[in-house]
């Protein structure tokens, strides 16, 4: 029974390589095939182009409506028919719909042996896609695509996960931090789509140059060994301070894994089951937190503008010799690293009769690494009176984060000559000097003309800033900290547990004494001197954290003597005890005035309260 099944999967096998081996390449052409001609918009399918030679290049044609989950994946085949030996090379796509409708895949172009080739476009029909994705196409060799977890190969978060890193955990605002986006994955990577990156709120981010293209690497987490690829990398600045938290990143990985699902015929069976599938893996990272300090405010120049990392600087102006009028550029260059793009354009202190403008700003900054470069703020200067003048007061001060403190660059001073213009230009100083000299004195006829003392009507106070409007702003908070800070004193006064009942002792002790003198009243000599004995016992139990059931002379003069109380009390305390107990146990032999046993424990307790608040 063995022998003919085997001979017929022998024979069934045979047939299959035949019809393999028996087709004729009497020329090269490229081919196109889809894992299927109908889809649905956003389901990952299969198209693959071949031809029976191996390419010099390929040109891959516009997939603009679809999205490419992976390729170009390349594979090659040989054949040898005959003795004839022949190549078989395969350039295959895992994309998408992104729309709608008929959609037409272009020719792609390809290069072989000196000759150029291209395939026939290829018609795809769209249509809108359900609310739960199905299994698409066929299987294209022994391979297919799934979309819908639920209905194919699960992968779990231990498989494929993001990570995101800082260069620091901790940082002055303003400085430099690098953000690092990792995608680890124990299966097998074959692509990308819908990468959601963080806002990145309250930081100025860019992203660094030259990261393209992915490049997987193999590394080793907790024993465990991972594919990993780093898809982003951004440079970021805070601009506020305290803990600010980076949200997650979001993105979905096409990964490629082995089948869980039955083999459908024989020939999946005799090559490993139901193959491998592409799943599109939707993961997420966790947000992570920065610590962002202030700068220091102690010793802050006033001319801060900003700057933190480690820099130069260079003032030069590019006439120091002119008539009035005429204009000069001050170019301030600030150059090195750190946050160099934010830093705000220098304030100047220009001599009377300068007019100045708007900086115009120039960039030469490079973000491989580290942000660094240069700045350029260009000033145009104009003159207006003649004479000899300084330029001051042009330092720099930035926050050098090696030094942890502020550097001031000092710039020299620059002198500017200003001869008296001609020609139209002199005729234009003149006429601002005299139309300044005219305001001059325009000023001084209308302080000459007021004459007579006269009194000005008094407008009607407004409630907007007077006195009563602040006191009424300024309450409420006052208010506010006052009952915070009797709230945090009680909660303190009130947090250790001992503390409380020393403090409530007494009070408690003389709330149990009422009872004792209603005994009294009744003169129910038994009842009394119980209670007497049970209020001064709570009480010592209280004030000396000593518990209940260790009450014993030992304890309780051990714990009197710690709190200096006087030898003549602590005998008052125990001939108390001694004759309450006597009284308790021996009723009938119990004589003296219970009003002054009454009073003497009440003096007592007093004393011990002002001999403990002593110590």
């Amino acid at each position: 029974m063995n022998k003919g099944v085997n001979r017929k999967v022998t024979g069934m096998m045979t047939i299959f390589i035949c019809l393999i081996f028996s087709i004729s390449l009497f020329s090269q052409k490229v081919t196109v095939q889809v894992s299927s001609n109908k889809v649905q918009i956003g389901n990952a399918f299969q198209i693959a182009f071949s031809i029976n030679a191996v390419p010099s290049t390929f040109t891959p044609p516009n997939f603009k409506d679809f999205d490419v989950y992976s390729g170009p994946n390349q594979s090659q085949s040989m054949q040898i028919i005959n003795g004839n030996m022949s190549n078989s090379f395969t350039i295959s796509y895992l994309i998408a719909a992104k729309k709608e409708g008929r959609l037409v895949i272009g020719p792609m172009l390809v290069v072989a042996g000196g000759q150029n080739f291209k395939s026939e476009p290829v018609a795809i029909d769209v249509v809108k896609g359900n609310a739960q994705a199905q299994q698409q196409g066929t299987q294209q060799g022994n391979q297919q695509v799934v979309e819908d977890p639920a209905s194919a190969t699960k992968v779990t978060g231990e498989e494929v996960f993001i990570r995101t890193s800082l260069s620091k955990s901790k940082c002055y605002l303003g400085e430099q931090v690098t953000v690092v986006q990792k995608v680890y994955s124990r299966l097998d990577l074959r692509g990308f789509q819908n990468v959601k990156f963080p806002s990145y709120n309250g930081f100025w981010s860019q992203q660094a140059e030259g990261n393209n293209n992915i490049q997987l690497q193999i590394e080793n987490l907790d024993g465990v060994n991972y594919y990993v690829g780093e898809f982003s990398k951004t440079y970021m600045f805070p601009q506020r301070s305290g803990h600010l938290t980076i949200e997650p990143t979001e993105l979905e990985c096409v990964v490629r894994k082995q089948s869980n699902k039955k083999p459908r015929n024989i020939f999946e069976q005799f090559f490993g089951a139901g193959g491998y599938e592409d799943v599109v893996v939707k993961t997420k990272s966790k947000p992570i937190k920065l610590e962002v300090i202030a700068l220091p405010e102690q010793n802050k120049p006033a001319d801060f503008t900003g700057g933190v990392g480690s820099f130069n600087y260079k003032v030069e102006a590019s006439k120091k010799t002119l008539k009035t009028n005429d204009a000069f550029n001050l170019k301030i260059t600030v150059s090195g690293k750190g946050n160099i793009k934010l830093i705000d354009p220098p304030k100047l202190n220009l001599p009377q009769g300068f007019e100045s403008y708007d900086p115009k700003v120039s960039e030469n900054i490079s973000n491989n690494g580290a942000a660094s470069g240069s700045k350029l703020f260009d000033y145009l200067i104009i003159p207006r009176e003649p004479g000899e003048f300084i330029l001051s007061g042009l330092d720099y001060t930035y926050f050098d984060l090696a030094k942890k403190q502020y550097v001031t660059i000092p710039a020299s001073e620059i002198k500017i000559t200003v001869t008296p213009g001609d020609g139209k230009s002199n005729a234009q100083a003149q006429v601002f000097d005299h139309l300044k000299q005219e305001i001059k004195e325009t000023e001084n006829d209308i302080r000459y003309i007021k004459k007579g003392d006269f009194e000005l009507p008094k407008s009607d106070s407004e409630f907007f800033n007077s006195k009563a409007h602040v006191f009424l702003m300024i309450f409420p908070l006052v208010l506010f900290l006052g009952v915070m800070v009797y709230r945090n004193h009680y909660i303190k006064q009130n947090s250790d547990v001992v503390a409380v009942k020393g403090r409530k002792a007494a009070k408690v002790a003389k709330k149990q004494l009422v009872t004792a003198e209603k005994r009294m009243s009744e003169n129910n000599k038994e009842e009394f001197y119980t209670e007497v004995m049970t209020a001064l016992n709570n009480y010592l139990s209280h004030k000396l954290n000593i518990p209940f059931a260790e009450l014993s002379k030992e304890n309780i003069t051990k714990a009197l003597v710690s709190r200096h109380i006087s030898t003549e009390t602590q005998n008052t305390i125990f001939n108390t005890l001694s004759q309450c107990e006597y009284a308790k146990y021996a009723p009938g032999e119990v004589s003296g005035d219970l009003k002054t046993v009454y009073n003497n424990t009440i003096e007592l307790i007093s004393t011990i309260e002002g001999q403990s608040k002593n110590v």
